[in-house]
């Protein structure tokens, strides 16, 4: 045989490529050069087989050893070891000769882990102890192992040798040096030092208990798969596809209830297994409750990574989730940002986070942990029954494939067809996205795995064809029915009832078991798809014993399967082999039987410790108590206020993660169960319709109604918070007077209060509707009030968004000190509030802007459009990429700006701010270009909006961009109407931010019109002039050449460009033959580039006018 230098691989003699990668052979290395290296050592043996050996026939000793050699060698290779020789029962293999990996001490424990649980679980008539050891050897390249030549040689290895010895019976004890490089992912417990023959001092040793990270699969077994190699061929493309291209996958297997979503998942499970590169495997499940528990099957999969179990105290899960962010993050910053956002999916949120980031925020940062994930190695992300997931969960699974770019991640999702109901789009459109629709087997396909299942080739015909008919091609209802086939014993040529449906055959199965394990099954059913020996004893009564026992019965029977790992700590962990057998079990218990079962389980779910992660999973089993309390004429007792609590806690939970609508009805079945006049009812009111507000839904009468009850209730703070979302309605619906009286009685309601983290909360938010009014002074000196506060309570992200409206403020009343303020916002907020930091920036940018600097606007902002990639539907996000509109038009990009205007128009219902300001810019786009209609329809569309909104920086830069279209247009007579409405609204001490200024519009047009004395007059009175000022003024005096430059120096090309062409005229009438020539080569070079046709033809007619006029005249 040959060995590859490369990969390690054996081939036959003669052969000139290595078979398994393709390296050449024909310069394999001999034997007699060596390298030095660092690798890990894996040794393993049986414990007691040579004693065990001495009575055994020689025969079967062999048939013990050979599987066990396989199996190990499997495992090893599989994990990308080397075995490099077997002694008997012992065996020792190689990680990192010869090819070594950045993770080779981490493959070796997962080796090792891996024939330890195969031991445990599969062979009770073995046992093994298991050492692994890191450091350095000399290595022998080229190597024959299995020739019997030594391969590695080193202190490494007589160490290894000598901890295996010593390791505990199914234990793996690690030296130090493996300990160090595995202890972010492997799980271990202290051991007592070893000592050892040859050495010195004892050695430092730790014994590997599980990796951290959980790894969770339905195991699916016993016939061989049938009818779908073709769909595991698919799937096995799309994980080989996501390696390869390192490009995210959306797989959705869609299918009815046993028709085979789950054996898939399994076999694509399987044969990743079987690769030798490593892949995080992550599966979280959405649970049948009402419309899904809020993000259920994503809290799953953080907890398997940060191997947090249910039950763990705060305390224990916060650490766990601390590390594994740690672990994935080099940046703190990072670490911490991501690290708040997925605290309350675990359900250790304190009390400064119970109303969570916003869902853009959260959604990135949850994306930014698993993307973190597959920089390490591929990522596969299992949701099931996706179905049952709430609407939040869909729109993230939706978002997840589209923003995670250049990421090898494969989103596999299981669903019964309702979700193509529920979402009919789904995953259409998108190239990286395929759903694979589950068919019926064929008649053959079925019959073979009958056959398969019943170890016989031929069924009575009756019997067969009765089986396919009601079968209809439906996997589990073949395997059930050769369950009731063989529990009930019947001889060959014989044949069961068949029931219709496969429900019926499940029942018919449940009704053969015995009285108590029929009960216990049952009692499995109220607690969930997946259960608990401890839920179990609870709800049953009976002794943890007791409970195993039957569960053992039940499991040999396949109702049941017992999960290697549990979730909850301490528990054993077991989980119905299809949810369709626990829907036909929970389905027989009378309804009277269910009130007190489901109590029980809730009581057992609260026992379990943090209660906010469990909040719907109460929430659930309580409503269902009280409903089947009601329905059967029960005695209530205190099952309504247990049930209220419960739901109102599932509630807040839902509205930390963001889940506004399943927290809206949460909160909803809370007030139901709230009388008129209890003390919460205000509370409950208020919370409903915050849940309805931040949704996106007008709880306007409930709100009004919530302020009035939480004053009587004495809850000020509420209070003006309701009145701060009705001012936000208000400003909605543009009837800013009426957002101005809430903002004000908000302000009443606070003015005698205490400092408190919700009073500087919102203090701040009316800091900022005073500043978005253009009410400078009082958003001032609310922000002062409210920053100052923040800064005593320690409130960061509260300190940079008051920061950002002081400063925003200021600048727009003038005063360049507010820079330093927004400077101070983004260095605070980039640390850990993202959002508040595009926020920051984007009101930088445009009081560069106000102020006529247009480079270090665009400046500000680049790096926020850059940071907005990874908040797509974030409000704050739209506005600052709506800032590459004005670096575009200001720098000469037109193409690029016309896509992204396109691109924004098409996305944002019109009428909305972005829109309108897009189309602004685009107008005078298309008056450069001679599209005169197109133009008109914009100024006409812009007007609208800015007139609806009557918001200044709306309105003032609709009404110059119509009044300088009509301009250009030639119809003068229509410019007045609008040149008078825009010089009431005072634009010269407005600082509206915009890439052409009204102040220098107004120039343009006012000079025009023979009005230039009027200009000067209104922007001479201007107390702090900007650069905007300065162009206009300049231009209205005369001065066209010191105007377009002052222009430039703004960094606006085409308002630099424009006042050029108009000074060229203004001088080739004047006879300043050169100079004119000079500003109108300047401006034609600009036109030109952006292909500006109307200017263009202006410039060269101007040219030619004056050179005809010239010649004629005998100039």
């Amino acid at each position: 045989m040959i060995r590859c230098p490369s990969c390690g691989r054996d081939n036959p003699e003669g052969a000139a490529f290595c078979n398994a990668c393709g390296t050449s052979l024909a310069a394999t290395p001999g034997p007699g050069r060596d390298e030095r290296k660092i690798v890990t050592v894996l040794f393993a043996d049986l414990v007691g087989f040579t004693s065990r050996a001495e009575g055994m026939d020689p025969e079967d000793v062999r048939a013990v050893l050979s599987s066990y050699h396989d199996r190990l060698r499997s495992e090893l290779e599989r994990k990308g070891g080397t075995v490099e020789k077997f002694i008997g029962d012992a065996v020792m293999a190689v990680f990192g000769a010869p090819q070594a990996r950045e993770d080779d001490p981490e493959r070796a424990v997962r080796a090792a882990l891996a024939i330890r649980d195969w031991v445990r679980e599969e062979q009770q008539d073995l046992q093994v102890r298991v050492a692994v050891n890191t450091g350095e050897v000399l290595v022998t390249l080229g190597a024959r192992p299995s020739e019997g030549e030594a391969m590695v040689a080193g202190d490494v290895v007589n160490t290894a040798a000598r901890l295996q010895s010593a390791a505990p019976v199914n234990g793996i004890l690690v030296a130090e040096a493996t300990y160090r490089a595995t202890r972010a992912v492997i799980e271990y417990r202290e051991a007592e030092p070893v000592i050892a023959k040859g050495k010195a001092e004892p050695i430092l040793v730790w014994e590997a208990v599980a990796p951290r990270s959980r790894v969770a699969v339905e195991r699916m077994g016993g016939a061989e798969l049938v009818g779908r190699e073709r769909e595991l061929a698919l799937l096995q493309d799309s994980i080989t596809r996501v390696k390869g291209e390192r490009e995210p996958q959306l797989v959705t297997l869609v299918g009815v209830p046993g028709i085979g979503k789950s054996r898939l998942v399994f076999e694509l499970f399987t044969s990743i297994e079987k690769q030798p590169d490593l892949v995080y495997w992550r599966r979280g499940r959405s649970l049948p409750y009402g419309e899904g528990v809020a993000f259920w099957a994503l809290a799953e999969m953080v907890k398997a990574q940060a191997g947090i179990l249910e039950g763990e105290p705060a305390e224990g899960a916060e650490s766990k989730l601390r590390a594994a962010v740690a672990g994935l993050f080099e940046d703190e910053g990072d670490a911490r940002w991501v690290e708040a956002q997925l605290r309350p999916l675990i359900g250790v949120a304190g009390s400064g986070e119970l109303r969570g980031a916003g869902r853009e925020e959260a959604f990135a940062a949850w994306r930014r942990f698993f993307e973190a994930m597959t920089e390490r190695r591929p990522l596969v992300m299992v949701f099931e029954d996706l179905h049952w997931a709430d609407d939040a969960l869909l729109d993230f699974v939706d978002e997840l494939v589209d923003w995670a770019r250049g990421e090898p991640l494969l989103v596999l999702v299981t669903a019964r067809p309702e979700l193509l109901t529920r979402r009919p789009g789904w995953g259409g459109g998108k190239p990286n996205a395929v759903t694979i629709s589950l068919q019926p087997l064929s008649d053959d396909d079925t019959a073979r795995l009958v056959h398969s299942l019943l170890g016989r080739s031929v069924l009575p015909s009756t019997t067969q064809s009765a089986l396919l008919e009601r079968a209809g091609g439906n996997p589990l209802y073949a395997e059930e029915f050769v369950a009731l086939f063989e529990e009930r014993g019947l001889e060959e040529g014989e044949a069961p009832t068949l029931p219709e449906s496969i429900q019926g055959i499940l029942a018919a199965r449940i009704d053969g078991l015995i009285a108590e394990e029929k009960a216990l099954l049952q009692d499995a059913a109220v607690v969930g798809r997946v259960f608990w020996t401890g839920a179990l004893a609870h709800v049953s009564g009976l002794e943890r014993r007791e409970v195993e026992q039957r569960l053992h019965g039940l499991e040999r029977r396949e109702f049941v399967r017992r999960e290697r790992r549990a979730s909850v700590a301490g528990e054993t962990e077991y989980v119905f082999r299809h949810l369709l057998v626990r829907d036909v079990a929970y389905a027989q218990i009378p309804r009277r039987s269910r009130v007190e079962r489901h109590r029980l389980a809730a009581d057992w779910i609260e026992s379990l410790g943090r209660p906010d992660d469990h909040a719907e999973l109460l929430a659930h089993h309580y409503l269902s108590a009280l409903e089947y309390a009601r329905a059967s004429g029960l005695e209530e007792g205190t099952l309504a206020e247990q049930t209220r609590d419960a739901v109102r806690r599932a509630g807040e939970r839902a509205f930390a993660l963001n889940a506004f609508d399943s927290a809206a009805r949460f909160f909803s079945s809370a007030l139901e169960l709230t009388a008129t006049g209890e003390a919460s009812r205000p509370h409950l009111m208020f919370a409903l319709a915050e849940a309805q507000f931040s949704g996106g839904g007008d709880p306007r009468s409930m709100l009004e109604e919530a302020v009035a009850s939480l004053l009587d209730a004495n809850d000020p703070e509420k209070a003006a918070s309701a009145e701060l979302m009705l001012a936000d309605l208000a400003w909605r619906n543009a009837n800013r007077d009426a957002a101005y009286a809430h903002v004000d009685r908000a302000v009443e309601i606070l003015k005698d209060r205490p400092p408190s983290p919700a009073k500087a909360l919102l203090l701040s938010e009316v800091s900022r509707y005073h500043m978005l009014g253009g009410r400078n002074r009082p958003a001032i000196d609310v922000g002062l009030e409210a920053l100052h506060m923040a800064q005593d309570l320690g409130l960061v992200d509260v300190q940079s968004n008051t920061l950002t409206n002081i400063g925003s403020a200021r600048t727009m009343a003038g005063d360049e000190a507010g820079i330093a303020d927004l400077e101070r916002a983004i260095e605070i907020a980039s640390a850990t509030h993202p959002v508040v930091e595009i926020r920051a920036r984007n009101n930088l940018g445009t009081s560069y802007q106000a102020f006529g600097n247009q480079r270090k606007a665009a400046d500000a902002w680049l790096p926020g459009i850059e940071l907005a990639e990874q908040f797509p539907g974030a409000p704050i996000a739209q506005w600052i990429r709506a800032q590459r509109m004005a670096i575009d038009y200001a720098s000469g990009d037109w193409e690029a700006l016309l896509s992204i205007i396109d691109e924004i128009i098409s996305r944002i219902d019109s009428p909305h701010y972005v829109a309108a300001y897009g189309v602004d810019i685009r107008c005078r786009v298309r008056l450069a270009r001679g599209d005169l209609r197109g133009a008109e329809e914009d100024a006409q569309h812009s007007l609208e909006v800015g007139r609806g909104a009557k918001d200044p920086q709306r309105l003032l830069p609709a009404l110059a961009c119509t009044a300088f279209m009509l301009l250009h247009l030639g119809r003068l007579e229509e410019i007045a109407t609008h040149v008078d409405e825009l010089l009431r609204l005072d634009p010269f001490d407005a600082r509206v931010p915009h890439v052409v200024d009204p102040v220098l519009d107004l120039a343009w047009i006012l000079t025009a019109l023979g009005r230039a004395d009027e200009y000067l007059h209104l922007a001479t009175a201007v107390e702090v002039p900007t650069r905007w000022h300065e162009a206009g003024i300049a231009y209205a005096k005369g001065d066209l050449e010191r105007s377009a430059d002052v222009c430039a120096e703004i960094g606006v090309l085409p308002n630099e460009a424009y006042t050029r062409l108009r000074a060229a005229e203004k001088l080739f009438v004047e006879g300043q033959v050169d100079r004119a020539e000079v500003q109108l080569s300047k401006a034609l070079e600009f036109y030109r580039s952006v292909g500006a046709t109307a200017y263009i033809t202006e410039g060269e007619r101007l040219h030619a006018s004056y050179h005809a006029t010239g010649a004629a005249q005998g100039t």
